[in-house]
């Protein structure tokens, strides 16, 4: 196997041919002098993106489902950036291959289960090859895990010491969701028929190290409420789920920095008028009705229909007339501090994510970072690099 500095390509992007795979190509073909390749099953398909990217990018035909194949594709490149879900089904053997070759690894799952399982399988061997393998890289969960982070370094910055608790309040977004996290969201509705998988989406610290360590409760919002801190309704976000996981994950990985109180919470907030509580009141009753129907063959079947498909997306002016913004808001007795991570200019499902995942596949590929290897967090493995790569992107870091 030849040594990770020496391989053929810095990086390797899986799944270049669908919707968002096709945005992340073309933002990584704007780098210059970087040595990488499109893999994927069909080399016709390849063959085109090749074509609309303008350039002769070397092409690799590979399956995901196959374990040899993953194998020699790991072992060929520093980075394998994968699009392809829902990684439940197609992302374990890419991860084996890369924890086994110690070959970092990227991706946009919104699936805990499957995180939770290439934790159980493979954190250890990664550790021990030096593999970065760093899921949830896209909406889900870079502002949320990232975007703590950063506000964690700003309190610490003004105050001496970290924050007890952070919340992260998710508000202004204009855009869709895409249909790689729809895909995510059924698989994840499949897999809760396990009682095993049930139990790992209960606990807030199920991502955890050691998920049954003794932790300070930190349910997740149920119910609409009014938060005093900013002044606004606030409902339960559909990802916080999986995004509160990966920053409590983040956490433990580091050594819990912030204090085994540390609470993190996350959710929506609507506006302060009669119109924002008609809001709260209507997403909350939507995802109690959306939680209904997922246990229902025809009413899923109906909401299937619907929901984006892989391969599908908006127009280009429709994502870049997209964007989102956090507000985090950090105390720790009566010391406050907020903080603003968002992107103007990026719808959070296309746009965003693909300049999320390509700067995350490109610093694994190129920055010197001190982080060990395992099953890790983008903040975890990045930090302040990759802080630095996505301000340079168009997105916003900062202390309101």
């Amino acid at each position: 196997m030849p040594a990770v500095s020496a391989r053929e390509f810095d990086l390797v992007l899986l799944g270049a041919t669908g919707f968002t795979g096709k945005l992340v190509a073309q933002y990584l073909a704007r780098q210059p002098t970087m040595k990488w390749a499109i893999a994927g099953r069909s080399r016709e398909k390849l063959e085109a993106v090749a074509a609309e990217l303008g350039t002769t990018i070397p092409i690799v035909i590979t399956d995901a489902l196959d374990p040899k194949a993953c194998s020699e594709l790991a072992q060929r490149t520093k980075v394998i950036c994968t699009t392809v879900g829902p990684y439940a089904k197609y992302g374990a053997m890419v991860v084996a291959a890369c924890a086994a070759t110690g070959t970092h690894y990227c991706d946009l799952t919104g699936e805990v289960n499957f995180i939770r399982e290439m934790i159980d399988a493979h954190h250890e061997t990664a550790k021990k090859t030096g593999a970065r393998i760093v899921c949830s890289s896209g909406f889900d969960s870079i502002p949320s895990d990232l975007g703590t982070w950063a506000t964690q370094q700003a309190f610490i910055a003004q105050f001496g010491h970290p924050a007890q608790q952070v919340t992260a309040y998710y508000g202004a977004l204009s855009g869709g969701f895409s249909g790689g996290t729809a895909g995510s969201m059924f698989a994840t509705a499949d897999a809760m028929k396990d009682r095993e998988v049930r139990r790992i989406l209960a606990n807030p610290y199920g991502l955890d190290p050691d998920p049954s360590a003794p932790r300070p409760a930190a349910p997740d919002d149920k119910a609409p409420g009014w938060d005093r801190d900013i002044g606004m309704f606030t409902v339960p976000f559909v990802m916080a789920t999986m995004n509160s996981r990966v920053v409590r994950r983040a956490h433990a990985l580091a050594g819990l920095p912030w204090g085994d109180d540390f609470v993190y919470r996350e959710v929506m907030s609507t506006p302060p008028t009669a119109k924002g509580a008609i809001m709260a009141a209507g997403i909350t009753g939507g995802l109690g009705a959306l939680a209904f129907a997922m246990r229902y063959p025809a009413l899923r079947a109906e909401i299937e229909k619907r929901a984006p498909k892989s391969g599908e997306g908006p127009s280009l002016e429709k994502r870049e007339r997209g964007h989102w913004k956090v507000r985090f808001v950090a105390k720790r007795g009566d010391e406050r501090l907020d903080y603003i991570v968002a992107d103007p200019h990026g719808d959070p499902g296309y746009a965003s994510t693909s300049k999320m995942l390509g700067e995350v596949a490109l610093s694994l590929a190129f920055d010197k970072l001190g982080s060990p290897g395992g099953v890790v967090t983008p903040s975890f493995a990045m930090g302040q690099a990759l802080v630095a790569r996505l301000v340079a992107a168009g997105l916003e870091f900062h202390a309101k």
